[in-house]
């Protein structure tokens, strides 16, 4: 098995915008990023560009420069070819292609890569050469180039000498977009380590970036890949932490790989996968590319606000409906309830604290709150097994179907334990999990909460917000107006934040993060023409489309034979839709 390639895609986009910036576009991977697959099977269009008609192995892009496998910074025309091999390819090429056909103009690519290793790597004294993004161990190590064993360094150098000897020679400077990745079958003896390896390889790229530019890389978006089910490789532990990673990360948006067509190795991908996942890293890439030509773009948090908080409240306390929920109704705010059903029968298991009954639950679920899953019997992740826990979650899902008849869309971990596999469980026919959340209760102040919400509207962010009592049990309010008080505030804010379920707003980023569309222009207008990969049963949130054009007077919105309502604000409008729903056609007058 062969391992990695990294690409800084350089896009020279100037097309409509002058004196734009180059768009600067970096990926890694392992040997499915590297390239397989035999260039004899490398789309007609593509071989269009070949010089070598027999084998495919030599020609030229028309828009595309790269500089492969090299840390000076120096391009030359891209044409398919592994890392070591001439003739073979994989996802990049086709990403490549799509890039050039859409931006019609020259854009470059830095592209290193090293097969067969791993992120993780075995101990210190380990042989080869390893991604690992461990502080204590880059410390020791140096590049590959320099006789040391990390990439992660070699990539390093590689991004900084395209930075230093070309990128910052451009007349109108540059922009990093994007971090594409595929990688994980090397990993499948480091399981366990492999969410926590992955997501400090994500921020130390994005840190470097941000010390090197001196700009803002933190939110640098990363797409990544799942590694599909028939790889002899592959380990569900790995796919779930990447799962967890996209889910925790606003800004990482995974493409479902699982059901993947291989090569006979068992391995590599063929043809028909390398094909689907370059074009669908495009498809996401292209959105932004859509926005600067149309002015359409789907807005990140429902109606185009600038933040969203999630108010979520633990274990079934009898307040939660006597008091929070009757506050929540009058204010016109929903809120979140994960309740374990075991402490609402037993009096022992609820410590002798009052508890909200299953009639009252059905109201609250009628009134538009979440009932959602902690556990029947709040079980330890980390302290019972997999069938326990598997029990536990399943029979406080049929326990709140029955009393509520809604099913729970999420699902929180009791005493925040996660272990992966649990995830996995956790997480299956869910719209999410919560991986992330901020406490509220006795540490409460009204100047910290007062800082959250400016902190939420600065960085644009999902505040998970998490209590249990609010006069009484664990960690109960000081004095229960703090919280009413920060209420009524963000309330006061609502035209800047989306105050909505846990369930609702995680379904929405995630449809935000995974749809992709193409446009088509008329003469009146443009045409929007939606495609998501997600279960419609599951994720079934309305999104939100905003067209930013200066001087709109009278736009009219159609899905399908549907008139949409809009609104227009200044120079943007706004409008919802069905992301599963036909096409959009967008008249401007």
């Amino acid at each position: 098995m062969k391992l990695g390639i990294f690409i800084v895609c350089l896009l020279s986009f100037s097309t409509r915008i002058l004196f734009a910036q180059a768009h600067v576009i970096i990926t890694a991977g392992q040997s499915n990023t590297d390239g397989r697959v035999s260039n004899s099977l490398l789309p007609a269009a593509i071989k269009k560009f070949a010089t070598d008609t027999i084998h495919y192995t030599k020609g030229a892009y028309p828009y595309c420069k790269i500089s492969q496998n090299r840390v000076d910074g120096i391009f030359v025309p891209y044409f398919p070819k592994g890392r070591i091999s001439d003739g073979v390819w994989t996802y990049d090429a086709i990403a490549y292609y799509l890039l050039g056909q859409r931006l019609k103009e020259d854009f470059y690519v830095v592209k290193y890569a090293v097969g067969g290793t791993s992120i993780q790597y075995p101990n210190d004294s380990a042989k080869g050469r390893y991604w690992s993004a461990n502080e204590q161990w880059l410390e020791k190590n140096t590049s590959f180039e320099n006789g040391g064993s990390s990439l992660l360094l070699s990539f390093t150098n590689a991004i900084d000498a395209a930075i230093d000897n070309t990128l910052s020679k451009l007349k109108n400077g540059y922009q990093i977009d994007a971090f594409l990745w595929h990688q994980g079958e090397s990993d499948d003896r480091y399981d366990m380590e492999y969410y926590q390896n992955l997501k400090s390889l994500i921020t130390y790229v994005r840190n470097h970036l941000t010390r090197k530019t001196g700009k803002d890389y933190s939110d640098l978006p990363f797409i990544f890949g799942t590694i599909p089910t028939a790889n002899r490789h592959y380990k569900s532990v790995i796919n779930t932490a990447m799962q967890r990673i996209s889910d925790e990360d606003m800004n990482a948006i995974l493409i479902d790989m699982s059901q993947g067509e291989l090569q006979i190795d068992k391995t590599h991908f063929n043809e028909k996968s390398a094909e689907y996942l370059g074009s669908e890293m495009f498809k996401i890439l292209d959105k932004k590319f859509s926005f600067q030509s149309t002015g359409f773009r789907v807005a990140k948090y429902k109606d185009d606000k600038r933040c969203a908080i999630s108010y979520t409240f633990d274990d079934g306390l009898l307040e939660h409906a006597t008091l929070v929920a009757p506050t929540f109704n009058e204010l016109g705010l929903k809120a979140t309830f994960f309740i374990n059903g075991k402490s609402i029968i037993d009096t022992i298991t609820a410590g002798n604290k009052p508890r909200v009954n299953w009639e009252q639950l059905h109201q609250m679920a009628h009134q538009g709150h979440e009932i959602s899953n902690h556990g029947w019997a709040h079980l330890n992740m980390g302290r019972f097994s997999l069938a326990e826990i598997t029990q536990d979650i399943e029979k406080n899902d049929s326990a709140i179907y029955f009393h509520t008849g809604v099913w729970p869309p999420t699902y929180a971990y009791p005493n925040n334990t996660k272990q992966p596999e649990g995830i996995a469980v956790a997480s299956k026919g869910r719209v999410a999990t919560r991986l992330f959340q901020n406490s509220l209760g006795g540490k409460s102040t009204e100047k910290n909460l007062d800082n959250r919400i400016n902190q939420l509207l600065t960085e644009g962010s999902w505040g998970v917000m998490m209590t249990h009592g609010i006069t009484y049990g664990y960690d109960h309010f000081k004095d229960s107006s703090i919280l009413w008080n920060h209420l009524r505030k963000v309330k006061a804010l609502e035209k800047s934040i989306w105050v909505g379920r846990f369930c609702d707003v995680a379904a929405y980023i995630k449809e935000q993060k995974m749809i992709t569309y193409t446009i088509e222009k008329t003469k009146s207008g443009f045409v929007i023409i939606p495609t998501l990969k997600l279960d419609q049963k599951v994720f079934n949130e309305i999104l939100t489309g905003v067209i930013e054009k200066s001087g709109m007077k009278n736009v009219t919105v159609y899905q399908g034979k549907t008139k949409l309502n809009t609104k227009l604000d200044s120079d943007k409008l706004l409008f919802d839709f069905n992301p599963y729903g036909e096409k959009i056609r967008v008249y401007i007058k």
